[in-house]
């Protein structure tokens, strides 16, 4: 543990006993809680139509700072009950009312050429389902200590360590003649291992032993060693409403990319889960620890804890400890029982693995 992490977990208990927007230290003072006004944007349009391809995102992002707070415009318009309700071709209007934003709505009615009315297809999503499919179903993060009990690929004749589909590949391990999507390690975490799906293989025969199997859908090289699990749909809800967090804090432990630095709409993997009440929707946010200044007359300058001379001088100089300051702000999608992944919605400065994360009240 580095030594910058200790005084920085001490501050970490103090802000999760303490109302958030008194302990940490905001971009602005104009972070909104239900009942106050909502901080529209300048440019928020009077009217706007929905498209198919929008989401509940995209149109909160048109209208709100903050667009988690999208339940808050859409909750007290009696016009729009629910969210779920909105669908392409609705005109949306921006009023007031008793001094508050409200967006109502017009229902677009298409008719067919009989005259009859045209089925408005389906409502539009919180996050485009397009988007997020590949990021949550390609990921998986597995229990270290029961990798062994999963089906493995053997390889192929050619008898190279990768296998081109070319040719029938041979599988050791239980499995039924259907399709099991392959998944690659690319991680090791205290967690788990972080896999990553790579291509399907069709089970063509299965003699108990050894089964045999042709590979499609490739999308990675597949080498000896990789792993069959069963193919899971994408179970994500097709409305999100944030939540605050989970009082619990924790560390980001992995990234779902090969870059250091995550931004918005990557997908992290946090190190608590339902065991730890985290649940789809919650809100959290990253926080860098404030750093911690000499003050000696005119003379400022940063302590520099790696260098032992700051180290140990900090306990007699005049020191000031800076706030804490929020540099990401992330919604919880999919949850497992000790980790779950969380999608970056704000970023004021690149995320990074090992960075802390402390829950968001709305």
């Amino acid at each position: 543990m580095t030594k910058w992490q200790l005084p920085a977990i001490a501050l970490i208990g103090f802000l999760l006993g303490t109302p958030l927007h008194v302990a940490v230290a905001q971009s602005t003072t104009a972070e909104q809680t239900k009942g106050d006004v909502l901080s529209l944007r300048e440019d928020a349009p009077q009217e706007y139509v929905v498209k198919k391809g929008d989401t509940l995102w995209d149109i909160s992002e048109l209208y709100l700072n903050d667009p988690w707070y999208w339940p808050e415009l859409w909750r007290i318009n009696e016009d729009v009950k629910n969210p779920h309700l909105i669908y392409p071709g609705d005109r949306l209007l921006l009023i007031w009312v008793d001094g508050k934003p409200q967006l109502t709505r017009k229902e677009y009615r298409a008719l067919l050429p009989q005259g009859e009315l045209k089925d408005k297809g389906e409502p539009i999503p919180t996050f485009s389902r397009e988007m997020l499919a590949p990021l949550l179903t390609e990921h998986r993060l597995f229990n270290a200590s029961k990798l062994s009990d999963l089906p493995q690929i053997l390889g192929d004749n050619r008898g190279a360590p990768r296998v081109n589909g070319m040719l029938p590949v041979f599988i050791k391990g239980a499995v039924e003649k259907t399709t099991y999507s392959v998944f690659t390690p690319v991680e090791r975490i205290e967690q788990g291992e972080l896999l990553r799906y790579v291509g399907d293989v069709d089970i063509t025969y299965n003699s108990g032993d050894i089964a045999e199997g042709e590979l499609s859908r490739i999308q990675r090289e597949i080498r000896r060693g990789d792993y069959l699990l069963e193919t899971k749909p994408l179970n994500l809800p097709a409305v999100i409403t944030p939540t605050s967090g989970a009082k619990t804090d924790g560390q980001v432990i992995a990234s779902l990319n090969s870059r250091k630095e995550q931004g918005k709409y990557d997908v992290v993997v946090l190190n608590k889960g339902a065991n730890h009440g985290v649940a789809v929707g919650q809100m959290y946010q990253a926080i860098r620890p404030g750093s911690t200044i000499f003050v000696e007359g005119e003379e400022i300058s940063l302590v520099n804890y790696y260098k032992p001379a700051d180290d140990l001088s900090r306990f007699w100089r005049n020191t000031v400890q800076l706030p804490a300051s929020a540099t990401a702000e992330m919604m919880v999608l999919e949850v497992q029982e000790e980790t779950s992944f969380a999608i970056v919605l704000r970023s004021r400065e690149w995320l990074s693995v090992g960075d802390y994360y402390i829950p968001k009240q709305l």
